[in-house]
């Protein structure tokens, strides 16, 4: 499997080789001490990627640039309000899944999921289940036992996982433009209201009380 420069360790649970993600730099000292990547007071949430292959090919859909600046933009628009996120799992996503048609395929992504983390499924096609024939960039969808999760298409632009992000921690579309989480853009900066930093801030918080999500802090470094 191919894995990006901050790969420390691999697993293997349920079938499946898992990459987990982290500095693994050499032991100079015993101590072992937290990046300033983010500020104290912020949370950080781990993303699980689960990304599918090119057809017939063992090469993913999407590169590490790819992720890592859907996880910047997501960082610079939730960032400010306490809420970051960091590539803490990336799986390989199996063929029988590459492509979203229906509800019942994102339904059967719902085994997939890990544990205290955001899952978000990289794929090569999401078909809009209400409008068929239109394909959609991401969704954030409530699968089997009311677990949700993201699915992103590989045509998704830049601020694709912020926008699914956003609903995860509770808000609705916006009819305003630029905002997150509408669907038009002038070219201007997206932004984040009021309103909805509050919501965001409330559901952090809720994620972490009911053990939803886990706090996972900075990357750790031996020094």
């Amino acid at each position: 499997m191919r894995r990006g420069a901050n790969a420390g360790a691999t697993s293997t649970r349920a079938g499946y080789h898992r990459v987990v993600r982290w500095f693994f730099p050499t032991v100079v000292a015993a101590c072992l001490l937290a990046t300033t990547e983010a500020k104290a007071d912020d949370s950080i949430f781990g993303l699980s990627f689960v990304i599918a292959k090119k057809p017939g090919m063992d090469e993913r859909i999407v590169d590490d640039p790819w992720v890592d600046a859907q996880i910047a933009e997501a960082n610079r628009l939730f960032g400010p309000y306490g809420t970051r996120f960091r590539w803490v799992i990336e799986k390989p996503l199996a063929e029988a899944h590459a492509a979203m048609h229906s509800r019942a395929d994102r339904d059967a992504l719902t085994p997939l999921m890990e544990e205290k983390v955001i899952d978000v499924f990289l794929v090569r096609e999401l078909e809009d289940v209400d409008e068929p024939g239109r394909m959609r960039r991401g969704v954030c969808w409530t699968g089997r036992g009311g677990k949700r999760f993201l699915i992103v298409s590989q045509i998704a632009g830049a601020s694709v996982l912020a926008h699914e992000l956003g609903h995860f921690f509770g808000n609705p579309h916006s009819p305003v433009t630029d905002n997150v989480m509408s669907y038009s853009r002038s070219g201007a900066t997206v932004f984040f209201d009021d309103a909805q930093v509050a919501i965001i801030r409330a559901f952090s918080g809720r994620f972490i009380a009911a053990g939803r999500l886990s706090d996972v802090g900075p990357p750790m470094r031996f020094l």
